[in-house]
């Protein structure tokens, strides 16, 4: 699913955005995505630990 949706967000983007070149926006939403994975990934980490003391 990581890479349809990577494909559905840089569609979006090139419609809010139509100069963007289709790399550049794919660029920008697969590090966006990227980005908010590793934040969800931190924060699952952070509870799981909580809940462990």
């Amino acid at each position: 699913m990581r890479d349809e949706a990577i494909e559905q967000w840089t569609v979006r983007l090139r419609e809010t955005a139509p100069g963007t070149e289709e790399e550049a926006a794919r660029g920008f939403v697969r590090e966006l995505y990227d980005a908010a994975r590793h934040d969800l990934d931190v924060e699952e980490a952070q509870a799981d630990f909580e809940r462990e003391e």
